[in-house]
């Protein structure tokens, strides 16, 4: 794995920031996944300040201080220290990769710990075995709380398929966008707690 610094890791941050902007901030995902009996269901949430942590790296500055200067491009190397044997190296190295995981193909399962000392209660990882993104209740929608460059299959047990992800701006009432469905599956045949909580243009005949 790639030994980052501040010079290399400041180009990742910034293409990356943009990258979660557009596809995550302030957006909640339903996701559907299947169980050993029937399905279960979660919803995660992403806001600006949950970036920072998700980087690895170091600022003086704040959460929100810091996403506002990767968007609009004045953060610099002198804003940035990264731990060379932290966790840090294996965030950036699969930050690239965090604003597509929920648009295709992933698992998701209960965190088995495995002597990692991380306040996650779930991993959701893709299908390459590259990156697991770790998620933690905080009530009706859960936060990302980490990222791992690491198979979700190590990080959790039982790993489930997810068959379907929904989004929706987090003011919105209902989920409108359906950002991945699993092949041979449809909405329309979901059981009605999923059901109720989607845009009935989703499954409309």
């Amino acid at each position: 794995m790639k030994n980052y610094n501040a010079e290399s890791a400041l180009p990742i941050i910034l293409q990356a920031a943009k990258d979660y902007d557009k596809k995550l901030k302030d957006r909640h995902f339903l996701i559907v996944y299947r169980k050993k009996k029937g399905l279960g269901s979660c919803c995660v949430g992403f806001r600006g300040i949950h970036f920072l942590h998700l980087t690895g790296v170091r600022t003086g500055m704040s959460a929100s201080m810091f996403y506002s200067a990767c968007l609009s491009g004045r953060l610099s190397i002198k804003d940035i220290s990264v731990d060379k044997k932290g966790k840090a190296q294996q965030k950036l190295a699969v930050l690239p990769y965090l604003s597509e995981l929920l648009y295709h193909n992933c698992m998701i399962g209960d965190f088995i710990g495995s002597g990692i000392s991380i306040k996650a209660d779930y991993f959701i990882g893709d299908t390459r075995a590259v990156l697991s993104v770790g998620f933690r209740g905080n009530g009706a929608v859960d936060i990302p709380v980490t990222l791992y460059n690491e198979n979700i299959k190590k990080l959790s047990n039982p790993t489930c398929k997810v068959l379907a992800i929904y989004s929706k701006l987090f003011h919105n009432d209902k989920f409108s966008e359906c950002t991945y469905l699993s092949k041979g599956y449809e909405t329309g045949r979901f059981p009605e707690a999923v059901r109720k909580q989607l845009d009935e243009r989703l499954y409309a005949d």
